[in-house]
C-alpha cells in the first residue's frame, strides 16, 4: 500500500470519528481569519491565575475586580475564600463578601497604647478596614516591647494577598453569628491576657478598644496593653 493511499485512509478514519463525536461544526480548535489561525480560549480558572509580575496588593485588587466578571466564583457562608479562610458574609448573590483568616494569633497587645485613634471608633459592618487604616497611619508601639496587633497585621499574607485588616466590633459579632463559636485552646501568659477575647479595630476611648469573645459571644472593653487574640479578615 502506498504512503499516499495510507494517509488518505487515516484522514478518512479521523474525519469519521470526529463527526461521530460532534466536532464537525467547530471542534476542539477554533479557526478564524484568512490564515486559519488557532485560537485558544482561557478557562475561568486559568484567567484567575496570578501573573508572576503582580505584587500582593495588585493581586488583591485583581481578585476583587475579577469577582465582577462572568468568571466570578459564587461563595456562600462557610465556603473557603481566596485567602484560605471561611466566608462569613456575602453580598451580590455571593460574588462579594468577607472571609476570616485561616488562623489566628493569640495573646498580642493591640498597640497604640498612648495614641488616640481619631476616626477609628466606628462599630458597624464595613468599618473595620477604615478603622485599621487609622491605626496603621499612627505610631502604634507595644507597651511591653513585643509584637502588637498592628505588627502582626503588617506581616500577615495568607493566600498570597495583603489586604487583611482587623474587624470592627460588628464584624466580629457577624463572625460569631454566621460561623458559630470559634475554638481557642491556647492559654494566657504571665501578662494580663484573655485569649478567648479578640481585638476589634473599634476604639472605645484613648486607651481602650472593644473586644469580643468568639467562644461565647461576650462583649468587652479592653485596655490596649492587655493581650487578646487576633483574627484578621478581608473583603473579596
Amino acid at each position: 500500500m502506498s504512503v499516499k493511499i495510507l494517509a488518505t485512509l487515516l484522514m478518512t478514519v479521523w474525519v469519521t470519528t470526529a463527526s461521530a463525536s460532534g466536532w464537525e461544526d467547530g471542534g476542539p480548535l477554533t479557526l478564524s481569519g484568512d490564515n486559519a489561525k488557532v485560537e485558544y480560549e482561557l478557562s475561568c480558572d486559568e484567567q484567575r491565575l496570578r501573573d508572576p509580575s503582580m505584587s500582593d496588593d495588585e493581586y488583591s485588587d485583581f481578585l476583587l475586580e475579577f469577582q465582577d466578571s462572568e468568571c466570578a466564583t459564587v461563595f456562600k457562608v462557610g465556603d473557603i475564600g481566596f485567602g484560605g479562610g471561611k466566608v462569613f458574609y456575602v453580598t451580590d448573590e455571593g460574588r462579594h463578601g468577607m472571609e476570616i483568616a485561616p488562623n489566628h494569633h493569640t495573646t498580642v497587645e493591640y498597640g497604640c497604647w498612648n495614641v488616640a485613634l481619631e476616626g477609628a471608633r466606628y462599630l458597624s459592618m464595613g468599618a473595620g478596614a477604615s478603622n485599621t487604616d487609622v491605626a496603621l497611619e499612627n505610631k502604634c508601639n507595644s507597651y511591653y516591647g513585643g509584637s502588637s496587633a498592628i505588627d502582626v497585621l503588617r506581616n500577615y499574607d495568607s493566600g498570597g494577598v495583603k489586604d487583611w485588616y482587623i474587624p470592627s466590633m460588628r464584624e466580629l459579632e457577624e463572625i460569631y453569628s454566621a460561623l458559630g463559636a470559634y475554638t481557642v485552646t491556647e492559654k494566657g501568659d504571665a501578662h494580663p491576657s484573655f485569649p478567648k477575647f479578640f481585638w476589634s479595630s473599634s476604639e472605645a476611648a484613648e486607651s481602650w478598644m472593644y473586644g469580643f469573645n468568639l467562644t461565647n459571644g461576650t462583649k468587652a472593653k479592653a485596655h490596649k496593653i492587655v493581650k487578646l487574640s487576633l483574627l484578621l479578615i478581608r473583603n473579596f
